[in-house]
């Protein structure tokens, strides 16, 4: 049974129906499928996640952060998660896809959603960066792969620069939040996709924003402030976006050890080269902030 005939199946056995049909496969992501599903009339999304998502999300994690952000009314409903699979069933969002606009034209709507996550009193466990980052390296590790002198030294160097942002307050995050996850919705925009959510600094949510462009995080950085940003906040922004190439570097590495470049068609040793390059860069443009 192929992929959709498995998620048309699933759907009509919740959902309790015959009428299931794939609408389209949703675009985004390196290996997850994720299908707009029409039954009854109403338009569901199913996920299936990819081989090995296993090893980069706490599914029982999801599902405690998705009862978290219901409180906030910005996600779509979730109407089943089966915690050993990962599979989701939710509710379709009818709207725009942020990364398929301008981005910009939308950062005051951005910064509303983003300030009413950060300033809640949501509950979220630690995101613990620097230990998920530890873990996704051990992967690598154990399929054979060592890290070049490079990355350790780059590495090292972003160790020495989270020092300097050890006083900063830990708020709830999404912690993925790029302009793939948020889907505009007439006056609405939703947040969507809440695998990683955890306590984390604010910035780092906006750093995100740098898979469509790092162009995009620092406009959104000056409409989260309020002001032209100073040279310790684009530090901030700098230190979070090469932290955050230095994680898809390590996926990518390993996606590619265990054989996804070909089920996928997909180099990921030249995803896991262009992050790797990128982080060097932000950590350059870091250092000629001092």
């Amino acid at each position: 049974m192929n992929v959709e005939d498995y998620i048309v199946a699933r759907v009509n056995a919740l959902m309790h129906t015959q009428d299931a049909a794939i609408v389209k496969r949703l675009e985004g992501g390196m290996s997850n499928y994720t299908y707009v599903v029409e039954t009854r009339g109403k338009r569901y999304t199913y996920r299936v996640p990819g081989k090995y998502a296993e090893k980069f999300v706490d599914r029982v994690e999801e599902w405690d952060n998705i009862q978290e952000i219901n409180r906030l009314g910005l996600n779509n409903a979730t109407s089943y998660v089966e915690i050993i699979s990962g599979e989701k069933l939710a509710e379709y969002v009818e709207g725009t896809i942020l990364s398929e606009t301008d981005v910009v034209s939308y950062n005051d709507m951005s910064v509303k959603a983003l300030k009413k996550i950060h300033n809640s009193d949501l509950r979220f466990k630690d995101y613990n960066a620097f230990g998920r980052l530890s873990d996704y390296e051990r992967y690598c590790r154990e399929m054979g792969f060592t890290h070049p002198k490079e990355y350790i030294s780059l590495r090292d160097r972003l160790d020495q620069i989270r020092q300097n942002f050890s006083d900063i307050k830990l708020v709830p995050c999404h912690c993925d939040y790029q302009p793939t996850n948020l889907v505009v919705s007439g006056e609405k925009l939703y947040v969507l996709d809440w695998e990683f959510a955890g306590m984390n600094d604010p910035f780092y949510d906006i750093a995100c924003y740098g898979n469509a462009g790092f162009d995009k995080a620092l406009s959104l950085l000056e409409a989260y402030v309020g002001h032209q940003p100073t040279p310790r906040e684009l530090q901030r922004l700098y230190f979070h976006r090469s932290f955050q190439c230095l994680q898809w570097y390590n996926v990518a590495i390993f996606k590619d050890r265990v054989g996804l470049s070909k089920d996928l068609n997909m180099d990921f040793n030249n995803v896991a080269a262009f992050f790797f390059n990128m982080a060097k860069d932000l950590i350059e443009q870091y250092d000629s902030l001092q």
